[in-house]
């Protein structure tokens, strides 16, 4: 895994800045995801910072959410597509940009908001 990061962002990182890296169990498609924790904060946000790197490789990083905050992002992801054009979260905080460019955080108060919406429906061609 060390190897991996180390070669798809060019730069080193040593073992000894991991403090602790797994893999979880095997998912719907067979893969197994590795979550990794890093020693720094400062290492974690340089590595996130290069998520366009590893998309491009095939390699797919992403915050290991509460269940509470997985819902929530899955909720504005899913429940508004028309009008919602991509979801991020940064430092646990849930993010979206709308059809028309704008960025909003999503706020803890807006949570129960988000989870009461209903699904929108999908376009028929």
């Amino acid at each position: 895994m060390v190897k991996t990061l180390n070669t798809k962002l060019g730069f080193q990182i040593a073992t000894n800045e991991i403090d602790i890296a797994h893999r979880l169990k095997k998912g719907p498609e067979g893969k197994k995801d590795i979550i990794v924790r890093f020693q720094s904060r400062l290492l974690r946000n340089t590595v996130f910072r290069e998520v366009r790197i590893f998309r491009q490789s095939g390699i797919f990083i992403r915050e290991d959410l509460t269940p509470l905050n997985l819902e929530v992002f899955m909720s504005v992801k899913r429940k508004m597509t028309d009008e919602v054009s991509s979801v991020w979260t940064r430092n646990v905080a849930i993010f979206y940009k709308n059809v028309h460019e704008q960025v909003t955080r999503v706020d803890f108060e807006d949570y129960q908001t988000w989870l009461d919406r209903p699904r929108s429906k999908r376009p028929t061609k």
